[in-house]
């Protein structure tokens, strides 16, 4: 299986390498036969054979495949084809290069040797290389790539192409991968790096030969199709031309005569073949209708339904009538049916109605399509040149005519010298479509895709437009190649294959000395090591302790004369340099300052026990030895000095203090710690496990784990355990034990096996942590995840997975449910009146009310603010129906109680079914909102339950779908400011204020207005979202061109009603002023008076505190609520915007007139400035100002601009169009 492994990552190696090379290589490819003359795929797929062997051959199958996927799209039969044939190509370029140089003994080499240096160029470079080109010519030949005439030059690109890969990159392949290694990679910096280096000279070369080519070829291209265009141009003039002589021929005639015509006609030489036909087409008023008829013998007629026949001409106030027409002589056999046109009425013809109508407009000849092309485009490629004749009063008499072939301009070019260079095409660009090309659309599709250069102009004929694209031909771009690039190639292939030759065979020499110098050093070691012998049975013993032990002697002095060679093992010293210097490795400490005790005993001929020294290795680290010492005698039996055995126990004693510091850890461990044997039995608990079971170590040890079993646990865990631990595996999990008092607490267990040296679980090690107060705070966690915190009661992020859970019921069991959304009615006066904590004390009433008066099963959740959810499992909509009115009963019944007020409330329920056709949650979520609206819509305190034919909910349906469309707007940022100036009337010196309007870009480009969308923002609370972005952005531009706005007096911005109360959006706009460098005094916020009713408290805060900041207020749509005079004097505001239903009528409507005045006279005893809003024409304007308006806005004064147009307004006062009395 390893093997089949290696096989395949081998081949896929390979592949990718084989592909990535291909890419690379192909950018110097040559048309038409994607030759190139650098393949570095071929060498590096040699080499990987010659080093893997022909089991890496599947891998340049594939890899050519890949190259050819990536060239041919989309993957068809031929792609499939040539994939076969250019991976077989691959294959046996690789399979015949290695044949032939096994078979010629050429390999396995290292390439050291001149010959075969130069055997593996030749054989495995040029020879091999030749026939897979020879082969790959072939195809293309066989499948049209290539021709008779054009196979050479690709064949011998192809072959050098190959041979370069071999030369250049199985060299450098080997040398990274081939063996033996040491040879092989010597080269690395002298062969490699110098041909990697030259391959990319080489590419560079072969890069600008290529750029010159082409630009050579693009600048003899440009000189042929501008003077094929000429002669096409001059084709046209000379036609233009002639149809112009033709109308100056007829333009002073009453009537033109036939003789008239046949005398122009004898006019028109025979060099002028090209006209197809001459026409003239004569205005006939329907008055002289029936006198023309009888006199020409014929009637006047238009084509039929089909278009197939003519019949008489329905009645109109003129025909343009062919009268005469006359074919050339070269064209009489195609024009069998030329009299069937006579009578005919060309401006019948819808194509050609926009001409006729425009006739005494046109004054120079126009292009149209023939009537046989208009209705058989695919069989007649002519048109016509026409131009109208107009009399001594410059009134139409008739209309003249050339009908041409498109084959006009082949023929133009016939006799030129661009004809063999250029190919072009002349699009229609009213029409998109080609109408005449010199190739067939097959021949012209493989131009367009395979063409790099391209000459492209418009001519304008009249009122049509034709584009003319010119191609080069095949003749002009085998003409026009130069030869730098091939003599670049083939200077490449003599430089390189020499420069590898000379650079193996540089290195092969360097080789073989080396080779000659390792036999003969292999012959002295094997000398030396016969001489060693001897002295190697002696030494054996010191060598073979050489791992921990040193061997010493020093003389009574303490001077050592001898230490053994393991001394450089352990410390790092020769024996030597151990000799001469010990003294400096031996540091001043308490350990070395007691050797010297010792060392007298022994000196004394006392016994000693073992003692330890402390001494510095060579790298400076600190070893401790351990030393046993003995009396050394001389042959007279006295005392001379020391001998010794010192043992390094470094480790030991590290590990020693490793283990003392674990048992420390395990006493203090914040963790229960047990080790039992491999059957269970205890044998440690730490203090820990004593603190947490209330279990003494001696009540513990010696018994089984089964004293903490709670007997919660199934025995198929405990099952688990044991085999997972036994079989050499940690076991994780948690587990319910008993304390010793028989509490019950949760511990979290880690129990690993301790393993001898064979693999086999000697003991088994427990830790355990006390989890029960975390689990019981994550247990209080989930439960408020998923709960509201203020009722209790199911939160949405809860309720929309149990909705997701029965949808999917419902599509799997084919079942059916029921969704209720239930908004309360009059939850706001609560809130409004008795404060928030009111309404938090009302909403935990209501959820319980409700949630004691439905089943057990069902799911009741408050989705926000006064919206709850009702979730009503296996539950039809009779049955849903019923518990809906059964809540709207209780809750009719129900009084709510704070301090003396006492309230009633209603509720609106939308009821929505859930089955196997609802989508998702969305969806029905949808459904059950809109069903709400709508019962709110009816009166409220009902229930309305949706249905799939409900006119009414899917009128709101918009309303939904733009909550999304404006979320998107605002993450995209695709709002846009518009300004509408507000005008003086009264002192028409003062400055002009601007209102910021909003717009809204569609992802289409249409641009939106606030209408179409704000009444959804209000309604799906995204109104505060819409107000922050305007107010940021026009801040933000307010103080990037305060400079250019010093003519302005004010900018006012609208806020929602739902921005009243949010404190955020307080705090959010004072943020702003700190922030940034906007005039406060310049900034006016509108807000409705309807809103500021509604919101009287907060509105009244709100505008203190930014007046407290300089800002200015308006009363926006004032006069459209009924109590605006009862609370205008509690509201600090500035302006009074007058309603403009009142406006817009007030010229008509003698109460609007009052409401006006009254507004207007109650705001100035107040001390505010007035504005009248949609002051549409002037005569309002005029009223407005006898009235004594301060301001006015509306179209007649400016309509809503982008806002960057402030920045061209000039710093003078806008006049006003008023109409003095």
């Amino acid at each position: 299986m390893s093997q089949l492994i290696r096989l395949i990552v081998g081949n896929g190696l390979l592949a990718i390498a084989y592909f990535i090379a291909g890419l690379f290589t192909l950018t110097l490819s040559l048309l038409p036969s994607g030759a190139t003359p650098l393949w570095a795929p071929a060498g590096i797929a040699l080499a990987a054979v010659l080093v893997w062997g022909y089991r890496l051959l599947p891998g340049v199958f594939l890899g050519a495949c890949l190259i050819v996927t990536n060239l041919i799209d989309p993957i068809n039969s031929v792609a499939s084809g040539l994939c076969l044939l250019i991976g077989f190509q691959a294959l046996f370029h690789a399979w015949f290069g290695r044949w032939l140089l096994v078979h010629f003994k050429i390999w396995p080499s290292t390439l050291v040797f001149d010959e075969s240096i130069i055997k593996f160029l030749l054989i495995g470079g040029v020879v091999s290389s030749f026939f897979p080109a020879l082969l790959t010519i072939a195809v293309e030949l066989q499948v049209g790539i290539l021709t008779a005439e054009t196979w050479l030059e690709p064949l011998i690109v192809w072959w050098v192409g190959g041979t370069l890969g071999v030369v250049i990159f199985s060299p450098i392949v080997l040398i990274l991968f081939a063996t033996p290694r040491s040879v092989w990679r010597s080269r690395l910096l002298t062969v490699a790096t110098p041909m990697l280096l030259l391959f990319f000279v080489l590419v560079t070369a072969l890069y600008w030969g290529k750029n010159n080519d082409n630009n050579e070829i693009a600048l003899n291209f440009d000189v042929n199709a501008k003077l094929a265009h000429s002669i096409i141009e001059n084709e046209l003039e000379v036609h233009k031309l002639l149809v112009q002589s033709m109308t100056a021929y007829f333009q002073n005639s009453e009537q033109v005569t036939e003789q008239e015509f046949s005398a122009y006609l004898a006019d028109l030489s025979d060099h002028q073949s090209e006209v197809f036909a001459a026409v003239w087409i004569e205005k006939i008023s329907d008055a002289d209708r029936t006198i023309y008829e009888q006199k020409n013998g014929y009637a006047i007629t238009q084509l039929d339904e089909d278009g197939q026949g003519f019949i008489p001409a329905e009645q109109r106030s003129e025909y343009y009538v062919v009268k005469f027409s006359q074919t050339h002589k070269n064209h009489i056999s195609f024009t069998s049916d030329n009299d069937d046109f006579m009578g005919f009425d060309i401006c019948s013809v819808e194509q050609r109605q926009w001409f006729c109508q425009q006739l005494n407009e046109i004054d120079k000849p126009v292009v149209l399509d023939t009537i046989m092309t208009i209705l058989y485009p695919e069989r007649h490629k002519r048109f016509m040149y026409v131009s109208p004749v107009k009399g001594a009063g410059q009134e139409v008499i008739g209309i003249v005519a050339h009908a041409l072939d498109y084959d006009v301009f082949g023929k133009s070019l016939l006799h030129s010298n661009a004809m063999p260079w250029v190919d072009f095409t002349i699009s229609d660009l009213s029409k998109q479509q080609v109408i005449y090309a010199t190739l067939s659309d097959k021949l012209l599709a493989e131009k367009l895709e395979k063409s790099l250069l391209g000459f492209q102009k418009v001519v304008t004929i009249g009122h049509r437009q034709w584009q003319f694209d010119y191609y080069p031909t095949q003749k002009f771009i085998n003409t026009y190649s130069t030869w730098s690039f091939y003599w670049i190639i083939t200077g490449a292939f003599f430089v390189l294959s020499l420069l590898c030759a000379f650079l193996l065979s540089t290195t092969g020499r360097v080789q073989q000395v080396r080779q000659e110098v390792a036999n003969k050093t292999s012959e002295i070691q094997q000398n030396s090591k016969l001489l060693a012998k001897s002295e190697e049975k002696y030494r054996r013993l010191i060598e073979n302790i050489k791992d921990a032990y040193l061997i010493y002697s020093h003389d009574r002095d303490g001077v050592f004369n001898y230490i053994s060679p393991s001394v450089e093992h352990i410390l790092g010293y020769s024996q030597d340099e151990f000799l001469k210097h010990y003294t400096t490795y031996m540091p001043d400490t308490e350990t070395n300052r007691r050797v010297e005790a010792f060392t007298e005993q022994t000196l004394e001929g006392k016994s000693t026990q073992f003692y330890e020294v402390e001494i510095l290795n060579k790298q400076g680290e600190l070893h401790i030895l351990e030393v046993a010492s003995n009396p050394a005698y001389d042959d007279n039996g006295k005392i001379v000095g020391v001998e010794g055995v010192a043992r390094d126990i470094t480790e030991s004693k590290e590990t020693r203090n490793e283990l003392e510091k674990l048992s420390l850890a395990l006493k203090h461990s914040p963790n229960a710690v047990v080790i039992a044997d491999r059957n269970g039995v205890i044998e440690y608990v730490n203090p820990k496990f004593t603190d947490i079971t209330g279990y003494r170590i001696d009540e513990a040890v010696g018994k089984w784990p089964e004293i903490l079993s709670s007997g919660n646990t199934s025995r198929e865990i405990y099952q688990d355990l044991w085999d997972t631990v036994l079989s050499g595996h940690e076991w994780r999990g948690e587990l319910q034990n008993y304390k010793k008092n028989g509490d019950l607490y949760w511990a979290q267990e880690l129990i690993a096996p301790i393993l001898d040296e064979n693999g086999n679980v000697t003991h088994i090690v427990a830790t355990q942590e006390d989890i029960t107060e975390a689990k019981r705070l994550n247990e209080q966690t989930s439960y408020q995840a998923s709960h509201d915190r203020l009722t209790g009661l199911i939160n949405r992020q809860e309720f929309d997975l149990r909705l997701d859970r029965i949808i999917s019921s419902a599509k799997h069991d084919m079942t059916e449910h029921a969704l209720c959304f239930m908004d309360l009615d009059q939850f706001k006066i609560v809130n409004d009146t008795c404060g928030h904590i009111a309404g938090d004390e009302l909403l935990r009433q209501i959820g319980s009310l409700m949630q004691n008066n439905i089943r057990q099963r069902d799911t009741l959740a408050r989705l926000g603010g006064d919206e709850f959810g009702l979730l009503m499992e296996h539950c039809g909509v009779e049955q849903a129906f019923e518990t809906c009115q059964k809540l709207i009963t209780i809750l009719e019944d129900f009084r709510f109680h704070w301090d003396d007020h006492i309230f009633t409330l209603g509720i609106s329920i939308g009821l929505a079914i859930i089955d196997q056709h609802i989508s998702d949650g969305s969806e029905v979520l949808h459904n059950a909102d809109g069903a709400c609206y709508e019962a709110k819509n009816a009166g409220r305190n009902r229930v309305h339950v949706h249905t799939e034919d409900d006119e009414r909910l899917q009128k709101r349906m918009g309303e939904i779908q733009w909550r999304s469309v404006i979320n998107d707007a605002l993450k995209q940022d695709r709002f846009l400011l518009y300004v509408q100036p507000i005008t003086p009337l009264t002192n028409i010196n003062s400055s002009v204020s601007y209102e910021v309007l909003l717009r809204l870009e569609m992802p289409d480009g249409r641009i939106v207005p606030p209408g179409a969308f704000l009444p959804a923002a209000e309604r799906y609370n995204l109104a505060t979202r819409i107000d922050r972005w305007v107010i940021e952005h026009t801040l933000h531009w307010i103080s990037r061109h305060a400079k250019k706005l010093r003519h302005i007096n004010t900018i006012s911005i609208n806020l929602s009603g739902q921005s009243m109360g949010d404190e955020a959006m307080l705090g959010f706009i004072i943020k702003q002023f700190e922030q940034g460098d906007v005039p406060a005094e310049k900034i006016k916020f509108e807000i409705t008076e309807t809103a500021a009713v509604t919101n009287l408290r907060d509105a009244t805060v709100f505008i203190k505190t930014l007046r407290d900041y300089g800002c200015r207020f308006a009363l926006d749509d004032f006069g459209s609520g009924l109590s605006s005079f009862a609370y205008l004097k509690n509201l600090k505001v500035d302006s009074l915007k007058i309603d403009g239903m009142f406006v817009r009528d007030m010229l008509i409507d003698p109460l609007d007139l009052e409401m006006v005045k009254s507004i207007n006279e109650i705001g100035h005893v107040m001390g505010l400035e007035t504005i009248a809003e949609f002051a549409e024409n002037d005569e309002i304007l005029e009223k407005l100002q006898e009235i004594g308006v301060d301001h006015a806005q509306g179209f007649t004064l400016g309509e809503p601009v982008p806002i960057e147009s402030l920045l061209a307004v000039k710093e003078e006062v806008n006049k006003l169009k008023i109409i003095k009395n």
